[in-house]
């Protein structure tokens, strides 16, 4: 699938850096990740039982760090995060995953409330209720570095990503990878989430310069999927069922991973991650969404955005080199994109189903740890 991003002609030559930084594992490509900070509070019988670090910025960091190829001696994987919190963000101090520092801007930092209901949900159907209670200033085309990414990921969660902030990040990068719900979130007057028909937006007319859309199977409906799919490639997550792959002219289904479900917060944002993470190891993109469904699993597995064992990062690793020994470059850093299973494609999810068996291990082990890395008790 070719790529339409374009070059930004505001940049001068001499200001174009080397998207290409050698590391063991082969070339890191250093990306750009937009997408607030948020306080999330947990709600679940009408009694507030926990606060976190939320923003899809937070669970997208948390697993480049964790699953990009880079240098054993780097400290963090190379991306840089453009996200906005205000004086009273609570996680300033956090060495991780909030690490890179946020703009800070007048207006209150991003807070969402998440009410769970105590009765168990389906494989579909949303299990809470979002209400968005304070919103940060949007992220401008300006807040942007003024230099080229290898890719981009367009992450917002409350309608921070502009459009034109957008477009401003598909000249910059050379693959642009967005969440559908940075488009078609909308928010009636008490704050509630609801959805839009992505048609309807101005978002619309940028999708034949995006690289891949990602939406839940609630959000397929509002992004038409069909239509979309003749634009860009489309990645439909679907909990339990893991996800699909839908392009013009083609479709894959990947499997999923099993998952005992605490939190299903930032689910959507790790798949995107992990997906992204596949793509820079190598992978074709139907191979890579085998890696977003493992850190999706990972994610609700833990309250909060989770804390991943250092065993079973090594053994993904492991695994990831093993398997991608014989590329020669990242797929991301292309101007086409494999998008079907790879003859690997079985063995691959074999040996990552082992991995979720040490995880499942080690949570049984040390329980405490389901409840995530970051959240202040009440």
């Amino acid at each position: 699938m070719p790529l339409a991003a374009e070059p930004d002609d505001a940049l001068e030559e001499g200001d174009n850096q080397q998207l290409l930084l050698a590391t063991k594992g082969g070339p890191a490509l250093e990306g750009l990740v937009v997408g607030s900070y948020c306080h999330d509070v947990l709600i679940r019988g009408g009694r507030v039982v926990g606060e976190t670090l939320g923003g899809a910025a937070a669970f997208v960091s948390n697993v480049l760090d964790a699953a990009s190829p880079r240098e054993e001696e780097q400290e963090a994987a190379p991306f840089v995060v453009v996200s906005k919190v205000g004086r009273d963000f609570a996680y300033a101090s956090e060495p991780a995953p909030a690490r890179r520092p946020p703009l800070l801007c007048a207006s209150p930092t991003t807070s969402f409330h998440a009410q769970f209901s105590e009765a168990a949900a389906s494989a579909h159907a949303p299990d809470r209720e979002l209400r968005r209670v304070r919103a940060c200033d949007p992220i401008y085309p300006a807040d942007l570095p003024d230099r080229r990414f290898a890719y981009g990921l367009a992450v917002g969660v409350a309608g921070e990503v502009l459009p034109e902030t957008l477009e401003r990040m598909i000249r910059l990068c050379r693959a642009v990878l967005v969440d559908a719900q940075a488009l078609i979130r909308a928010f009636d007057g008490d704050g509630a989430v609801c959805h839009v028909s992505l048609e309807d937006t101005p978002y619309a007319r940028l999708l034949p310069r995006v690289a891949f859309l990602k939406a839940s199977s609630e959000e397929a409906p509002y992004v038409g999927v069909e239509t979309a799919r003749r634009r860009c490639c489309v990645i439909v997550t679907e909990g339990r069922d893991g996800c699909r792959l839908c392009w013009d002219g083609g479709e894959a289904r990947v499997a999923p991973f099993p998952a005992v479900q605490v939190d299903p917060t930032g689910a959507g944002d790790s798949f995107l991650a992990g997906f992204a993470a596949g793509l820079l190891w190598g992978l074709s993109a139907t191979d890579a969404a085998l890696l977003g469904n493992f850190f999706g699993a990972a994610a609700v597995s833990q309250v909060g955005v989770p804390t991943f064992h250092p065993k079973m990062l090594q053994a993904v690793k492991e695994i990831l080199e093993d398997k991608t020994t014989k590329r020669s470059s990242p797929c991301i850093n292309g101007t086409t994109f494999t998008l079907e299973k790879s003859n690997m494609h079985d063995e691959l999810h074999t040996a990552l189903q082992e991995t979720v068996r040490l995880m499942s291990e080690q949570q049984q082990a040390d329980p405490a740890n389901g409840n995530g890395g970051d959240i202040c008790s009440t």
